[in-house]
């Protein structure tokens, strides 16, 4: 009880004192207390000041919002003037900004010792004195956004993304605006394969793949095309929404560690690790067992091949359906273990970027991707590398290819999709049951839902209490990563995968927008400008297309036959030559792909200096 009335003290105290200036009121579930923090508009308004936010100004452009010059902003009084996301993104900094000042420990509890400048909510929750913090659901705002977004079928797959980003934010609102335009940059493509299948140009049945070398062609500019596209699309959601060149100053990652010291620039008191040891535990522990990982997997890739060679050849000729079942058998097999091990991996991945002790975030999640895709890349591609340019086999790539993508597609809906679904469906028939045992007197409650029963704060606590916690985009952008491989690092072998990508992301866009509405609690707002490390993670993929389609092609043996046939004399060498002269050709074209679109439209930058040269005049004056 001290420690809670110290806690509402210190939020409701003034700025001025070092509070929060934030409206509380107390509540009590099952025993334990229970905030709702809120703030009233004016301090909401001074907060958008305080850390940067950009809205939109009288003359139509976005510039950061200024209190004082607050009636030249476009619709400043009305009350929807700061989103949903926007609003709360202003009371978390303002609570994450509450610093202990000289108290030595947490009243009432003497063992939990504070430090002066040190974060109270980061302090309380990691002596989980705090045991859940998140933001609540807007229930009228969320209802129509269900409606507007996976409620409605909507033929050109468009999603309202401005409403999106103004309810679950930036980092929710540009994956979905990622995966959309992914998505409908699919259609070209499959469209364009159909063609090609339709005008008879497909691979025959004895694998050869060099009669799809225009395909092939056309998927590595496709992929060039669309990442170049959205680099300039993610320019224009950023200046729209108000992150375009903003650069947010990053606090100590919770988990960080050490003895404390003075940091020079904020003059506060933190933990400090000396880099050069975090470097050596990189390079003697962390890259070792990476290392070790990736051996593990190519041992498990070969028992996977001897496997495959000796059902092959135990069950050749014969086409009865037990036959196909035993000869697609080890692929499938392998297929479900390489889901797995990047499920385990991910978990020690975690562990040793942990371990490894980095100060900020950022840092700790570039680690964290570099590791993760080092080992999903050879846990889920080396294998096909391997059969198509080591062991040579066309059909059986075709064939593992398309059991590694199709099992990979399947298994994810089924746990994103299928398993989120009837979670729903049973924590609402939980909740209807209390709901009903709840209020006696009631006749309509019996058959609420969980979207149309008009709820308390505390019944609405105790309601998303239930739901699972979302812990960010990560695996969702690691999909659509592995995805992207399938479809263009071989698309000369198994053309059909942009089709079944396509269905796959129509689905993945629903579903995981159900998810979101219904599934999670309301994830914390932070700022961003695009998807990060993601768009040099799928540009390394495009560029590495160029090679594997155009050796898949130079690879095979008519190619070679056709070459010998045009130039006798030629030899091995001039073969190597010649599939290097034509890789650094398509690697200029895509080179050029990324040239010719420039990242930042032209309206952008006339808006951007047109900012600038205001502030200066403003600065002048």
């Amino acid at each position: 009880e001290e420690a809670l009335k110290w806690l509402i003290e210190r939020i409701q105290e003034n700025k001025i004192d070092n509070g929060c200036q934030l409206d509380v009121e107390e509540s009590d579930i099952d025993g334990s207390k229970i905030l709702f923090i809120s703030a009233s508009k004016y301090r909401l308004l001074h907060g958008a000041e305080a850390i940067g936010l950009k809205k939109e100004y009288k003359d139509g452009s976005i510039r950061e919002f200024c209190f004082t010059d607050r009636y030249n902003f476009t619709n400043q009084e009305d009350d929807d003037f700061l989103l949903e996301s926007e609003k709360h993104q202003i009371i978390k900094v303002e609570l994450d900004s509450l610093r202990a000042l000289d108290e030595k420990y947490v009243p009432g509890h003497q063992s939990i010792k504070l430090y002066p400048g040190k974060s109270i909510f980061r302090r309380l929750a990691s002596n989980e004195l705090i045991t859940d913090f998140f933001p609540l659901h807007d229930r009228p705002a969320l209802h129509k956004l269900r409606w507007a977004w996976y409620k409605t079928i909507d033929l050109n797959l468009r999603q309202p993304l401005d409403r999106v980003r103004a309810y679950f934010g930036d980092t929710i609102g540009i994956y979905f605006a990622f995966l959309n335009f992914y998505t409908i940059a699919l259609v070209p493509l499959v469209m364009l394969g159909l063609m090609h299948w339709g005008l008879g140009l497909r691979t025959d049945i004895g694998g050869k793949v060099d009669d799809n070398w225009v395909l092939s062609v056309i998927h590595v500019l496709w992929s060039a095309a669309f990442l170049e596209m959205w680099k300039r699309k993610s320019t224009e959601y950023s200046y729209k929404w108000g992150t375009l060149g903003t650069k947010v100053w990053e606090e100590p990652r919770t988990g960080f560690r050490g003895p404390l010291g003075l940091n020079e620039v904020t003059q506060r008191q933190e933990p400090v690790y000396p880099s050069w040891k975090r470097n050596l535990r990189i390079l003697l522990i962390s890259c070792p067992v990476v290392v070790l990982c990736v051996t593990l997997a190519v041992c498990l890739m070969f028992y996977y091949f001897s496997w495959e060679i000796y059902l092959t050849e135990m069950y050749r000729g014969e086409t009865d359906l037990l036959s196909s079942l035993m000869k697609n058998a080890p692929s499938i097999t392998y297929s479900v273990l390489i889901l797995l091990g990047n499920s385990l991996y991910r978990k020690l991945a975690e562990f040793l970027t942990d371990q490894e002790n980095h100060r900020l975030e950022s840092d700790f999640q570039k680690n964290l991707i570099t590791k993760i895709l080092v080992f999903d890349f050879a846990n889920n591609f080396l294998a096909l590398f391997y059969i198509a340019f080591i062991y040579d086999d066309m059909p059986m790539l075709r064939q593992t290819l398309r059991n590694l993508f199709l099992v990979h597609m399947i298994v994810s809906q089924a746990l994103e999709s299928l398993l989120p679904y009837w979670t729903f469906r049973y924590r609402s028939s939980l909740y209807r049951a209390t709901l009903k045992s709840n209020r006696v007197n009631t006749a309509s409650s019996a058959t609420d839902t969980v979207e149309k029963a008009e709820l308390t704060m505390h019944e609405q606590t105790c309601l998303e209490l239930q739901r699972d916690t979302y812990w960010g985009t990560f695996d969702d952008y690691l999909e659509l990563w592995l995805q992207f491989g399938y479809v263009v690092l071989f698309s000369c072998v198994y053309p059909p995968a942009a089709i079944f990508a396509l269905i796959n992301n129509v689905i993945e866009m629903k579903s995981d927008a159900f998810k979101m509405c219904n599934v999670y609690r309301r994830p914390f707002v932070y700022q961003t400008n695009g998807i990060g490390t993601w768009k040099v993670a799928f540009e390394a993929l495009s560029y590495l297309a160029v090679v594997s389609n155009l050796a898949l092609i130079f690879h095979t043996s008519r190619f070679i036959e056709g070459i010998y046939k045009v130039f006798p004399d030629a030899s091995t060498i001039n073969i190597i030559l010649a599939f290097v002269a034509v890789e650094h050709i398509l690697l200029g074209v895509r080179w050029l792909i990324s040239y010719a679109v420039p990242v930042v439209p032209h309206w952008v930058k006339v808006e951007t200096q047109r900012m600038k040269y205001f502030s200066l005049q403003a600065l002048k004056r």
